[in-house]
């Protein structure tokens, strides 16, 4: 099990927005991020999201390319055009490889292909937030 390598490192001020409408993926994703040390946040759905960003903005957000109610690129979108929060990184994650590269055309910063290596996410975002 990958959580036994992971390090508890100083980024225990930092706060990571998980959306992803598989509420059981979540968790354990969530799971795993806390013990590398980053604070979470957690929204089902992309308005969520947007409810989650306005009331406690993230340092950065992993979204699920596949939400159930709006399109994900709309969170996007939302995040680039909101002035105080239009530079938090946004990680796009999705089981379907095409998506990469729409993901990253509508803004996403970097893009994981599920199942995630949390080792490899872990060292992506502490990159993305230096």
């Amino acid at each position: 099990m990958q959580l036994a390598v992971l390090s508890v490192s100083t980024d225990t001020e930092k706060t990571i927005l998980i959306v992803d409408n598989q509420q059981r993926e979540t968790a354990a994703l969530r799971k795993q991020l806390e013990f590398a040390g980053f604070k979470t946040l957690l929204a089902h759905t992309g308005t969520g999201a947007i409810n989650k960003i306005e009331e406690h903005p993230p340092d950065i957000v992993l979204l699920e390319v596949s939400l159930s109610d709006i399109d994900a690129l709309e969170v996007v979108s939302f995040i680039r055009n909101d002035s105080k929060n239009c530079l938090i990184p946004v990680l796009a994650m999705s089981a379907l490889p095409h998506m990469k590269d729409r993901s990253l055309r509508g803004g996403c910063n970097d893009f994981f292909q599920k199942p995630i290596k949390i080792l490899d996410l872990v060292a992506r975002i502490r990159k993305a937030l230096r």
